[in-house]
């Protein structure tokens, strides 16, 4: 695939003034923005500084972790934070177990890079159209600003979409602001959302927004096109509860027939670089190397250390299994019993092992780095001392379902590639160690047909709704077939497919919201109460033979882990921003608004 490098624009403002003349002398390389946004080739740089934005601060680690997938996934009633212990990575594992505040690393971290984000679109937008303060015209107007108009647009949107959907009621923030202007806090949600809708409806209309090609067209999966706006307006409309607003958008998206789904077989590649660009992508970033950037410039935006989070605990295993690219720290495991559940569903289908294996399959089916017996039988790998667990504390947060979805493969796994030849994840000559060269994966076609069918419930389009459930039920491999549209089987098959990808919590919100859900049975029933812990008798019990089994813990004798209802829906506001913008927390998080401690829940 061609990588597209983005480089950063810097423009700096100089607007000093001195009655001393002779102090009044221009800063040798610097450049006014009197003279900027001036031609195709300032517009260019401008959108392209917009992608390297969201690239450098919402796609990439900060630390071991990117604050996007920590967020919107570690919440969910399927992941769990897991770890070496139960106070191991504290500024993530409080999402899986609702303990943070408005103090938290991770929820700033994330709040100030979407931020980041709409600044560098709205200086596309803002010095291109009359969109700021004074509607001012702009110097320069073509047919190449108004597509890197509309682009930008496509960003600001799908960001405040997400920024609404995690903060309820953010601001809008639609033009560049100047020094002495506040952002203004919307009224509600559904304000956020119908505004999100209408940009992507500009934008399109626009008849400016770039077009993938084809289904093969790598390269329109790293910008934002046309397919991506009607993507972000349908699922706006459907967190909108509009679902007749999400049929028309995502029924033209599925119409449109520049995307697919990958065929079974490769359904794993979806997550790794295999895959990147694939039929079924609609955006996700393009990985960047940067040959003269120092290598602390490039690991971010590799990810780096998140493969260690992704990866197995290593320091309890005898050896290192092959797929792992360096040492693994055990963070977001899939939780048991929807493990189970899952393997009942899916059996052996190709969405179910790129997802995760089983406990046979990790001790028997790959290879591992120490082991001499790799390509033995499995009665000599079972007393194999170079493979399974050692020591007698197991693996904390962990079940005998080993998730290697978001894992960066050092190797590719035959259990997945078979005997075919695909690249790796990590790739030693650039980067080494522990990075991760695959694509961030944004949106895929899988959700917004699943999107859709739900969308068709109870509609005239229900027939077409039920065409798209099944498409995604046929290339799973599962075997189940849906008769009729329901909105359990639509749930149902969205949570086994979209698995950390940043739909189950939300979607529980949403779901909760209209009646169909109840979040304190789910949250407040025995997920915390049942935190596992894995051992290998080999080890545990010194039996010689490799067999896993599983203990069970409960978290709230450490921490209290209560959802509480009308509270954890969405997250507070950063403590200092609410303070500089002056903005007021909702809901079960208004206390924070005044300098007092909440009533007893």
């Amino acid at each position: 695939m061609k990588k597209i490098f983005i480089p950063i624009l810097l423009v700096l403002a100089f607007a000093a003034v001195s009655c001393q003349q002779l102090l009044d002398i221009p800063q040798k390389g610097t450049l006014s923005t009197l003279e900027y946004y001036a031609s195709d080739s300032d517009a260019e740089a401008a959108l392209n500084n917009m992608y390297a934005a969201y690239i450098d601060n919402v796609a990439n680690a900060i630390g071991i972790d990117v604050a996007e997938q920590v967020i919107f996934n570690y919440s969910a009633d399927d992941v769990l934070a897991a770890g070496g212990h139960a106070n191991d990575h504290p500024d993530f594992r409080v999402f899986c177990e609702f303990r943070y505040d408005d103090m938290n690393g991770e929820l700033k971290n994330l709040y100030d890079d979407y931020c980041t984000t709409i600044y560098a679109a709205n200086l596309v937008i803002s010095n291109f159209t009359t969109e700021n303060r004074n509607e001012t015209a702009p110097k320069w107007e073509s047919a190449v600003t108004k597509r890197c108009v509309a682009e930008a647009r496509v960003m600001r949107a799908f960001i405040h979409m997400q920024m609404a959907i995690l903060w309820y009621q953010p601001a809008i923030i639609n033009r560049v602001l100047d020094p002495d202007e506040l952002p203004v806090q919307a009224e509600s949600q559904s304000q956020v959302l119908e505004w999100v809708i209408a940009e992507c409806e500009k934008a399109i209309n626009s008849g400016s927004l770039p077009e993938r090609a084809s289904k093969n067209d790598k390269d329109g999966t790293a910008i934002m096109t046309k397919g991506f706006a009607q993507f972000v307006a349908g699922k706006a409309a459907m967190f909108n509860n509009d679902p007749a607003t999400a049929r028309k958008y995502l029924g033209d998206l599925i119409n449109s027939d520049k995307y697919d789904l990958v065929a079974p077989e490769d359904y794993w590649t979806n997550f790794h670089a295999a895959g990147d660009g694939n039929c079924e992508k609609i955006f996700e970033p393009n990985f960047i190397y940067d040959a003269t950037a120092s290598f602390w410039g490039n690991v971010g935006r590799s990810r780096w250390m998140v493969a260690d989070v992704f990866c197995w605990r290593t320091e309890d295993l005898y050896s290192v299994p092959n797929v792992c690219p360096a040492a693994g720290w055990n963070g977001g495991a899939i939780q048991v019993d929807f493990a189970k559940k899952f393997l009942e569903h899916d059996g052996d289908s190709p969405r179910r092992l790129a997802t995760f294996i089983t406990e046979d399959e990790w001790l028997y089916e790959i290879n591992w780095k120490d082991s001499e017996l790799n390509d033995r039988t499995r009665a000599e790998k079972e007393t194999d001392p170079n493979r399974g667990i050692k020591g007698t504390a197991g693996i904390f947060g962990h079940g005998p379902y080993f998730e290697w979805k978001n894992m960066s493969f050092a190797e590719v796994p035959k259990l997945l590639a078979g005997d075919k030849d695909y690249p790796r994840d990590n790739e030693p000559a650039i980067m080494g160690g522990a990075s991760n060269t695959s694509n961030y994966n944004v949106a895929r076609y899988a959700e917004a047909l699943l999107l859709y069918a739900e969308a068709c419930i109870d509609s005239p389009d229900a027939a077409k709704g039920l065409e798209a459930l099944q498409k995604v039920q046929k290339r799973s491999g599962s075997g189940k077939i849906s008769a009729s549209l329901t909105f359990n089987d639509v749930m149902e098959e969205k949570q086994y497919e979209l698995w950390f990808e940043s739909c189950r919590f939300p979607d529980l919100v949403r779901w909760a919201k209209q009646g169909k859900v109840n979040l304190d049975q789910i949250f407040n029933g025995d997920l915390h109460k049942k935190c596992p812990i894995v051992y290998d008798e080999y080890s545990a019990k010194n039996t010689g033979k490799h067999k896993l089994y599983t203990s069970y813990v409960n978290l709230n004798d450490e921490h209290n882990c209560t959802f509480v209802v009308n509270k954890h829906e969405y997250l507070p506001f950063p403590a200092d921003r609410v303070a500089g913008n002056k903005f007021k927390n909702v809901l079960g998080w208004a206390y924070l608004n005044a300098a007092e401690e909440p009533a007893a829940e």
